[in-house]
């Protein structure tokens, strides 16, 4: 299936590339911004396009349809909501009722011969849950192989946990690769730092949000994978995709297409690496804006705390001196009242 185009924070179109390593590159690291599970992310993106082409090949003549009876129960589900305000999906409706009764009507002749039933083609499963498994399959094994590169990798480390699920499918793909030890120090730390917050949480009460993240962890995209079989992705001895490297079209020899393609993928790198730094340099800077209007705030205060400061040491001195000057008049007081009361003892 083919990703749909997507437009980047710089305005460059990333889907042009034919080569499907590149394509698959940039969605990664596009996922890694988001808050959920990256893979979750992007296997809901491909599940909501499946959806819309499915419902727009029922509403025209062109394109593959594919029978809304062979789709597993989550998906008709889908379907259901998708289509519930769509007037032109009651054509679709019309015919999958006409085929029931055609096919209750076939049932009321008696039950179909054993040889008849030797013909009919074996079930494959769902074909929606078919082709996700295979973009799935594809997307771990591209992580980790991706996990090689310095930026892909850094891009990583700021990403949120990877579903357990995920997690899980990682870990069984038979690749001891540099990469893979990357994918088990990152979520080997962020689980640890997931475990402290919940410790964290029922002894204090605080940071009550890693709840809601480790149940995000626990199961972040719903809908279940159960035809694996259909468009599966065998891996080659190096335990890297074989789709992933397969050419998209007959290659010519003297075509230098690949090249001018390789050289749009590093470019494209290069001016992600500038926009990241950038980010970073406005991000640094809004930060030294709001720490020096802060200084400023706690200068202004200072200044204030200490012509304050100064106004309560004088009138603490000129409180002193008054304290001073009360008592020596008291002494005074107190001796001459001595002196008063000697002149009338002596005058008695």
């Amino acid at each position: 299936m083919t990703p749909t185009r997507t437009l980047d924070r710089v305005g460059v179109f990333f889907m042009f590339f034919k080569n499907r390593w590149y394509r698959t590159y940039f969605e990664l690291l596009d996922a890694f911004r988001h808050i959920r599970c990256p893979l979750c992310h992007l296997l809901a993106q491909r599940e909501s396009v499946m959806i819309a082409t499915l419902l727009a090949s029922h509403k025209g003549q062109q394109g593959r349809k594919i029978p809304l009876k062979a789709l597993c129960i989550v998906h008709r589900g889908m379907v259901k909501e998708a289509a519930a305000d769509d007037p032109s999906f009651l054509v679709t409706l019309k015919t999958l009722v006409k085929s029931s009764l055609w096919d209750l009507g076939r049932s009321s002749e008696g039950p179909m011969p054993r040889w008849r039933c030797w013909l009919r083609p074996p079930p494959i499963g769902c074909p929606l849950c078919g082709e996700l498994s295979s973009e799935e399959s594809v997307l771990c094994r591209a992580l980790i192989y991706f996990l090689a590169d310095v930026e892909f990798w850094k891009g990583l480390q700021r990403a949120p946990l990877l579903c357990l699920d995920h997690l899980d499918r990682c870990l069984t793909i038979q690749d001891r690769s540099r990469g893979l030890e990357r994918l088990l120090a990152d979520q080997s730390a962020k689980l640890n730092n997931l475990l402290d917050d919940l410790i964290r949480f029922e002894a204090t009460g605080t940071h009550e949000e890693c709840k809601s993240t480790a149940l995000d962890w626990l199961v972040d995209w719903p809908t279940p994978l159960v035809s694996g079989a259909k468009g599966a992705v065998f891996p080659l001895a190096d335990g890297t995709p074989k789709e992933l490297f397969s050419p998209t079209h007959d290659e010519d020899p003297y075509d230098d297409s690949h090249d001018k393609e390789r050289v749009l993928f590093e470019n494209e790198k290069l001016r992600r690496k500038v926009r990241d730094l950038l980010d970073r340099l406005n991000d640094v800077e809004s930060r030294a804006a709001s720490l020096h209007y802060r200084v400023s705030e706690l200068t202004d205060i200072n200044k204030r705390l200490e012509l304050a400061y100064t106004g309560a040491s004088t009138q603490a001195n000129g409180l002193k001196q008054l304290v001073q000057d009360l008592r020596g008049e008291i002494k005074r007081l107190e001796d001459g009242n001595g002196k008063t009361a000697q002149k009338q003892h002596r005058a008695t």
